[in-house]
């Protein structure tokens, strides 16, 4: 009689585990009326009209397959598991409706080798890194996430009254996004005196799914699907 090591009777109690837990959401991702439970809760202001297709694309491979494969996964035979259901979403799922010629922070530009230490502490090669979808807030980050990249910063000549190498060297990191539009996609000019900045408040609203400080204008709209 065969014996089975330790290791492998955890990964076949686990399979035991799983297996009807995948099975019950195989038909649950099945029967399009039922879907919608599998949400893990509301959509980011602005895409309410965007179908859950726009995003959740089938993962590659039949129900069997993909089942095959990650049970394959979980007793060692296979390296890393593969999607079930519906793929991965990606950043690739938000440059179909938002890449823009205007685009301040690109996620391709923190690919350049002088952000290296900036994607230890924050990933922005990935659109994920700031927004994620069923939550109820337009971007998860604090708003001094700026200082990552711009502790450094100085200017030959600063327009504003209240120099940025003084707010640096305060640490007032806050005050960037009061300013200035992350991704650059509002004509609002930027004010140039501290005091006529936005509040503090109406950016930490805005970063939680609420109105624009930097008004309503958008340079570039996002594509429809």
């Amino acid at each position: 009689m065969r014996k089975w090591s330790k290791l492998t009777r955890l990964k076949l109690l686990a399979l035991m585990v799983a297996l009807p837990v995948i099975g019950l959401g195989a038909a649950t991702l099945s029967y399009q009326p039922a879907r919608f439970l599998v949400a893990t809760g509301p959509i980011q202001a602005g895409h309410q009209d965007i179908s859950c297709q726009a995003c959740h694309t089938d993962a590659p491979g039949t129900v069997r397959q993909q089942l095959q494969a990650n049970f394959r996964y979980l007793v060692g035979l296979r390296v890393h598991p593969v999607d079930f259901g519906y793929a991965k979403v990606t950043s690739a799922a938000c440059i179909v409706c938002h890449e823009r010629p205007n685009e301040r922070h690109p996620i391709y530009r923190f690919q350049e080798p002088r952000f290296e230490m900036v994607l230890t502490r924050l990933d922005a090669t990935s659109c994920l890194a700031c927004h994620a979808e069923h939550k109820d807030e337009r971007a998860f980050v604090e708003p001094t996430f700026c200082r990552l990249c711009h502790e450094d910063l100085t200017l030959k000549s600063d327009p504003l009254d209240v120099p940025h190498e003084t707010l640096i060297a305060e640490q007032n990191w806050q005050s960037c996004l009061t300013c200035h539009d992350f991704h650059g996609n509002h004509p609002a000019n930027v004010p140039t005196r501290l005091r006529d900045a936005y509040p503090l408040k109406s950016v930490t609203d805005y970063l939680a799914n609420g109105p624009s400080p930097y008004g309503p204008v958008k340079t570039y709209e996002a594509r429809k699907e």
